[in-house]
């Protein structure tokens, strides 16, 4: 049975051809992966901090910004006033917004009422925050 070799013994292997010290060949291919897991590392904090950082900025600033839902049939649609969230991820801050509210809703109503009376609630508030988020992201596509 043939077993292939791996992306570092590939490389070793044609480092062989050129170093003839195989501590030498080792210590680069141990520095690549360095190189290589910090690398990735700082690109994930990087990203961290631009979408988590954005995403905080508008939770704190968002006061009289936000869209709102009265009845099925109004709604104030309001787009995100800073862009950052929206250009990084795609998605409006108002939508991830809207998913946390759902959850704490759920949380909390399934402690504190009648399972109808919960099925009923949720249900709906699902219905209208559905409906919410597609204005939102509509309004967001636009700019």
């Amino acid at each position: 049975m043939k077993y292939a070799l791996s992306n570092d013994e590939n490389i070793y292997g044609i480092l062989r051809l050129f170093i003839n010290e195989p501590s030498i060949c080792k210590n680069i291919i141990k520095y690549k992966k360095y190189l290589e897991e910090k690398e990735t590392l700082d690109y994930h904090f990087k990203r961290w901090e631009d979408i988590a950082g954005s995403h905080y900025i508008l939770h704190d600033t968002h006061e009289g910004k936000f869209s709102y839902i009265f009845n099925e049939e109004d709604y104030i649609v309001k787009p995100d006033h800073k862009l950052n969230f929206f250009n990084f991820t795609g998605i409006s801050y108002q939508v991830i917004e809207l998913l946390h509210e759902l959850i704490k809703i759920n949380r909390i109503c399934s402690e504190n009422t009648h399972i109808e009376d919960y099925k009923y609630w949720i249900n709906n508030d699902d219905k209208l925050y559905t409906i919410l988020s597609k204005k939102i992201m509509f309004e967001m596509k636009k700019i």
